[in-house]
């Protein structure tokens, strides 16, 4: 009886352990995406294939230990194992990938020199994706030799779209790509590009706010309004019920993170 009790206090103290690691992760992740704006106004993104390497040593443990955890609620069956740990892989080496990616360009324009120069600039656009809509500025500047491609925030797009020439410091990071530390704009620019931003995101998602609203109040309602019949409660007590309907709220409120992420991104970019 007392190695059992051993052997649950030891397994606790392990699950607590790897919630702290898998936290501390993803608050690091929070912190490099949400800061690069501060420090980088453009950079080139390519594809490395050292950082993918980096990236699957990195997620690999961390799916298997958030599996691992969530065993018990997320796991109920063979499908729902092979289609959960494909997700959970998946958001790992995406979101490990991508933060190689940004911490690269962090250290590099902490360690590296830089050169200011004056290029002019051959296109300001904006890129957009069929589910997401406007989701970063491609700004094109003419070096002597080439034309580089930088992405920029979305307010890149209003504060720069006027500029026929920019002068900007710039430097290469240790995996090769080129950054842009410093433009040389007045401050008042940037407040009336990140407010054009704003004005510009409620035009296109305005539709959220009366969306949401509604369906968490459907959600807080419909058990006193909408009463679930005795042959219905059988069917929404089945594990597999049970799992898509906390994996709807899961997903709705990471959306909704998401979105007020989108909104500070280009806000304070």
């Amino acid at each position: 009886m007392v190695t059992k009790a051993k052997r649950k206090e030891s397994s606790g103290q392990s699950v607590g352990f790897a919630g702290y690691i898998l936290l501390a992760y993803w608050i690091f992740f929070a912190i490099i995406h949400l800061t690069i704006d501060l420090f980088i106004d453009l950079y080139t993104d390519k594809d490395y294939s050292i950082a993918f390497w980096w990236a699957g040593a990195v997620a690999l443990p961390l799916a298997a230990c958030t599996s691992y955890l969530t065993r018990n609620s997320l796991f109920t069956g063979r499908y729902t194992d092979v289609v959960f740990s494909l997700i959970i892989l998946g958001l790992y080496l995406g979101s490990a990938y991508f933060t190689t990616l940004k911490l690269d360009l962090l250290i590099s324009a902490a360690v590296k020199p830089e050169k200011e120069q004056v290029f002019p600039v051959k296109t300001v656009r904006r890129i957009f994706s069929p589910k997401l809509g406007f989701i970063q500025t491609e700004v094109a500047l003419a070096y002597p030799n080439q034309l580089v491609t930088f992405k920029g925030t979305r307010t890149s797009y209003f504060l720069l779209r006027p500029y026929q020439a920019l002068r900007v410091k710039t430097g290469r990071s240790f995996l090769g790509s080129d950054y842009v530390t410093h433009i040389s704009v007045h401050e008042q620019e940037r407040w009336a590009a990140r407010w054009a931003y704003v004005k510009d995101w409620f035009h296109r998602y305005y539709w959220l706010m009366i969306v949401l609203p509604l369906f968490f109040v459907f959600e807080l309602i419909k058990d006193k309004y909408f009463p679930a019949s005795p042959a219905n409660t059988s069917i929404t007590k089945r594990p597999f019920k049970i799992v898509l309907k906390r994996l709807l709220v899961i997903i709705l409120t990471l959306f909704c993170l998401f979105m007020l992420v989108v909104l500070l991104f280009g806000l304070f970019g």
